[in-house]
């Protein structure tokens, strides 16, 4: 029996249900997106091969860093047309904590949960399946919220799905995420914050390439991300 009353059906299907789409497509036109461009001074860098008609063959796996709650919204908020099935790893003891914030958060950011570091579980099984039924995942490899702001270490679970299912890996470098929404914070700050969401060119493992070697190339590839650019 799961110790989280929000994942008892591990990563059930209703929030990929065609009406729960609508509703977060919705969610996101209507009232997400306008919400963070009101609190949040945005920009948004793309590489070619996510822009405009540039396909990207199959699933992938998004990778970034993660300083804050907006960092998901910013995301998805932001994703090309093209690549708007995803379904986002979210800590198992926060979000699926009880069933109305699992609810919740399945409904507008398609969840599913993710043991944080040291409490067990797995994040490749429930993205395999994700991966299985044609839905991108978004994975945070530090398990947490930075409490600083600086990048910790990342696990290996994202870059073992890829380089077990040879996957493309998207990083995601978000800059000024942590310093509008720290820990603590329900609201980004006033005075409309900096952020910057920087998505990279895909990664993809090279054959025998160890799943440590190539957690280190998303690694190095998030945190030249994240550089301010200038």
């Amino acid at each position: 029996m799961t110790p989280y009353p929000g994942s008892d059906d591990r990563i059930g299907r209703w929030p990929r249900r065609r009406w729960a789409i609508v509703v977060r497509w919705l969610a996101n036109r209507l009232v997400i997106r306008p919400v963070l461009r009101l609190s949040l001074r945005i920009t948004v860098r793309m590489p070619d091969e996510l822009r405009g008609d540039s396909r990207l063959p199959g699933p992938v796996v998004l990778v970034a860093n993660h300083g804050s709650h907006l960092d998901a919204p910013l995301i998805l908020g932001w994703l090309p047309a093209g690549r708007r099935r995803v379904a986002v790893g979210a800590a198992a003891d926060y979000f699926f904590s009880s069933r109305l914030r699992a609810v919740l958060t399945g409904l507008l950011f398609n969840t599913f949960p993710v043991p944080r570091p040291g409490r067990g579980g797995r994040v490749t099984t429930d993205a395999a399946r994700l991966i299985d039924d044609g839905w991108s995942v978004l994975i945070f490899p530090e398990g947490t919220r930075s409490p600083d702001g600086s990048i910790g270490v990342f696990r290996f679970g994202a870059a073992a799905l890829c380089v077990r299912r040879d996957l493309s890996c998207v990083p995601i470098g978000l800059h000024g995420t942590h310093d509008a929404m720290p820990r603590g914070r329900r609201w980004p700050r006033r005075g409309r914050p900096p952020v910057l969401v920087r998505f990279g060119a895909p990664l993809r493992p090279v054959p025998g390439e160890s799943v440590a070697a190539f957690n280190q190339r998303v690694d190095c590839a998030v945190r030249n991300l994240r550089t301010p650019m200038t």
